[in-house]
This record gives structure tokens, sequence and C-alpha cells, in this order.
């Protein structure tokens, strides 16, 4: 099949925050996607970045590098809806990596407002199978600024916990400023869900 379309980013950000976790320590964060959509169906595509660290706080990323490769379907459920179903690989290159798979169910409204379930036996490389609820919300303040926000909960095993951020984006000919508040539940400091995940991340993006 012939891809319809491709479209990608890239980004250079002051942290990494996935699902309420830091995953750098110190240094900003570049980022870069690319995804082909075929027959206004299938998608596929696939994220790489720089990382310290794992989920687990504690569990290092030898070669500091995280790549997610991932495949589905992307059709309309409306006039102003979209749903997604995607299988994600989470590939950490190196020694002792724990690599992990997840499927994802997401619907989206009026390009504003949003969620999704996520689901892996082996989740976060913990082991232990984890379930993902989040939702998002997006406004416009102009036409060229938005206000955003989203947040969901990770239950991992019998415990869980919730994660959330707020941000505002202007953009600028092809490129977009943002800078977002990251809050995450304080009860697994373990996890460095406090101490590393309640902080101000400033983004610079563009898209090709």
């Amino acid at each position: 099949m012939a891809a319809a379309e491709w479209n990608g980013y890239a980004s250079l950000a002051s942290d990494y925050i996935f699902r309420g976790v830091s995953l750098l320590d110190s240094g900003p964060s570049l980022q870069g996607s690319l995804e082909g959509r075929f027959d206004d169906l299938f998608v596929a595509g696939g994220w790489i970045g720089n990382v310290d660290r794992q989920w687990l706080y504690e569990r290092r990323v030898p070669n500091h590098a995280e790549v997610n490769l991932y495949a589905g379907v992307d059709t309309p459920c409306g006039d102003q809806c979209r749903a997604r179903l995607i299988v994600t690989g989470y590939v950490f290159p190196g020694p002792e990596a724990h690599n992990w798979v997840e499927a994802t169910g997401s619907v989206a409204l009026f390009d504003r407002v949003g969620a999704s379930y996520s689901w892996s036996p082996q989740g976060l490389g913990t082991g232990t199978s984890t379930q993902t609820l989040e939702g998002w919300v997006e406004l416009p303040l102009g036409r060229l600024t938005r206000v955003s926000a989203n947040g969901g909960d990770v239950w991992f095993g019998e415990r869980d916990y919730w994660f959330t951020r707020a941000g505002i984006s202007h953009r600028l000919s092809r490129w977009v400023f943002d800078l977002s508040r990251y809050w995450s539940d304080p009860k697994f400091r373990r996890y460095g869900l406090d101490e590393h995940s309640q902080r101000w991340v400033f983004t610079i993006s563009t898209a090709f």
C-alpha cells in the first residue's frame, strides 16, 4: 500500500515526563516522531527520545535511548469524531533493558477533547499487568495560542496513582513553544513521582 500521508515532529524540552514520572536526570530531552497513514485507515510510526531510566525510578537505561514502534487503525466514528486502536512496542536498547508491548484504544471529539485506555501484560517494565486511563482537552485562545490539560490514572498490580498536566502553547510559523506544569501522586515517592515529576517543562517543537 502507498502511504497517503506522512507527518512527524522534532522537539527539544527541558524534561521528559511519561505518565507522571520524569525519565531524565539532567540535560534536555530530544525527541522525534514519524507516522504514515495508509488508505486513510491504517497507521504505522515510531518515536525516539533520550532517557536515563525507565518508569521504575531505579532502573537505568545504559544506552540512554527509548524507541517506540506502533501500528494500528485510525478511523472516523462520526462527523467530528475519530477512533484509534494501536499496538506499541517500547524498546530500550542495551543490556538489562525491560522492553514491553501495550495495546491502546482512544477516541477524539472535535479535535479538542478525548480519552484513551491502555493495557499491557508487562507494562512500564514492571513485569506485571498495567492499565492506564487518560483524558485530555485543548481549547484555543485565539488563532495561534492554545491551552490544554490532560490527566489519568495508572494501575499496576493492585496499586495505582494519578498524574496530570496543564499548559499553554503558542505557534510562530512552523515552531510551537509550550510551557506546562506537571503534577503526580506523591504517595509513590520511591518511583520519583514527587521530587522528580512535579515541575515546569518548556518545549520547542516543529512539525514536518
